[in-house]
Order: C-alpha cells, then structure tokens, then sequence
C-alpha cells in the first residue's frame, strides 16, 4: 500500500516551494545587479536664492569628481504636487550613465520658497535659466559657449510643461524630453 499526502496538502507545500525558489531567484538577480561596478553617485544639496524665493535643489554626478570629466548636464523637473525628491531615482541613474543633473523643487512645493505660479515664464521659468546659469559655473559641465552649458530639460506633468517653456524662453536649451504634460491640445483649440 502506497502512502501519500492528502492532495490539498501537497499542493500547499509545491506551491510555498516554488514561492520560495522564486523569491530566492529575485534576491540572486537583484544582487548580481546591485553590485555591479557603478560609481558612487555624488549628491549636493543648497537652497539657491531667486527673486522673490528660495529654491530647494539637488545636485547629482557619478565619477571622478573635480570638474576632471566634463560631461552634459540635465535639468530633472518633478509633477505638480510633488518635489525634487519624486525624482531622486531617476537623477542618480542619469548620473551613473555620465551626466550632471540638478533636480528642483519649484516655487510653492517642497522645501522650496514662494508662490506656485504654473509654470509662469516672469518666475518659474526664470528660476530654470537661473538653475542653467548655475550649471555654467560648474566645473564638471561641459559648455557649449561661455555661460552655456550643453543641457537638456526633463519632465512629468508640471516638470514636462517647464521643459517646453524653458527650451522656448532660453537658447541654452540644447535638448528636452518632457514624458508628459498638464496640457492637452483638444481642449487648447476649443
């Protein structure tokens, strides 16, 4: 006579063994990955002084550090709502690939100083030319002319509506890449 478990049991104890062994396989792919040789990214905080408010900001490269390795920078704006540190992640991968990065907190959000103005071009967007000054005096960023970084601008919503109105107000603006706006065409046109 043959003994066997009752079938639901059985069943239990294959299917917590193939969740262990996935989990198991993660935690392996996840560590292989995790200590690939990428460089450490390096993160500078300051609130930087604009007329009318204090903007809260973050400052990302990876590498050899002392302006040795020039390279693009990118400015990483958040959605409305949030903060530059929505988009911390993503700033220090773009930093492991090679470029300098700044985040911001735009007026009104996060630790950033005065009034939310929706992106309007006498305050937000002189706060990103601002930010691209800023860039120019950074030894590690690469320039085009003097005062003019190479410099692309990135986006969700609020962040991806700044990258358009930044690239129309300032020639520096060398590339953008906004994922998506808070505007829509259909309800612009009627």
């Amino acid at each position: 006579m043959k003994l066997r478990m009752p079938r639901r049991r059985r069943d239990r104890l294959l299917a917590g063994a193939a969740a262990l062994a996935v989990v198991a396989g993660a935690g392996t792919w996840t560590a292989a990955f995790a200590s690939d040789d990428a460089p450490p990214v390096h993160r500078e905080d300051q609130v930087l002084s604009m007329p009318g408010a204090g903007i809260d900001t973050s400052f990302f490269t990876a590498g050899a550090g002392g302006g040795a390795e020039k390279r693009p920078a990118v400015l990483l704006g958040h959605g409305f709502g949030g903060s530059k540190d929505d988009v911390r992640e993503q700033a220090e991968r773009l930093a492991r690939d090679g470029y300098a990065v700044m985040t911001w907190s735009a007026r009104g959000f996060g630790r950033s100083e005065g009034q939310i103005g929706l992106n309007d071009p006498e305050h937000e967007v002189k706060d990103v030319s601002r930010l691209i000054d800023w860039l120019a005096a950074r030894p590690e960023v690469r320039l085009d002319a003097d005062g003019d970084p190479r410099v692309g601008v990135s986006g969700a919503s609020y962040g991806g509506a700044i990258s358009l109105l930044a690239a129309g107000y300032d020639r520096r603006v060398d590339a953008i890449a906004p994922q998506i706006t808070y505007w829509n065409l259909a309800d612009s046109l009627f």
